[in-house]
């Protein structure tokens, strides 16, 4: 029983993370299963991974752009130029994609979305990952 409310609590916490983002600072939440619909019908967005080079070489999805948490604005703009693009910005959990997308967004970036639960669920729902840089 102590078991159960303990995954209750987390699912809890990683559900007010993405809502407090949504309506606090405008950060929508896009969930894995849109974003590999988007993959497998070949419009996938701008695909930003801001977990550090080691965890992103361990595992990433396909066409990932690697570019570690902190970045600059500068850094992020070098990847995707076109402020007007779809971008989905990614990391393990989703708590470090989400200042990230924000600060995008603050950038003049008008299609920018926070993968729901980051890679943890792109990986449990069975999305397709690769290795290596």
């Amino acid at each position: 029983m102590r078991w159960l409310w303990i995954i209750v609590l987390l699912f809890a916490g990683f559900l007010l993370w993405d809502v407090g983002w949504w309506l606090g600072f405008g950060v929508s939440p896009m969930s894995p299963r849109a974003l590999k619909l988007a993959v497998n019908e070949g419009r996938a967005p701008v695909i930003i991974d801001v977990r550090s080079r080691s965890e992103f070489e361990s595992f990433h999805i396909p066409g990932a752009v690697n570019v570690p948490f902190p970045a600059t604005l500068a850094e992020l703009a070098a990847v995707s130029p076109d402020p007007t693009l779809s971008v989905v910005v990614v990391c393990l959990t989703g708590h470090r994609s989400s200042p990230v997308a924000s600060q995008m967004q603050k950038g003049g970036y008008t299609a920018v979305t926070n993968l729901t639960w980051g890679m943890l669920a792109w990986k449990i729902l069975g999305g397709e990952t690769v290795s290596g840089p």
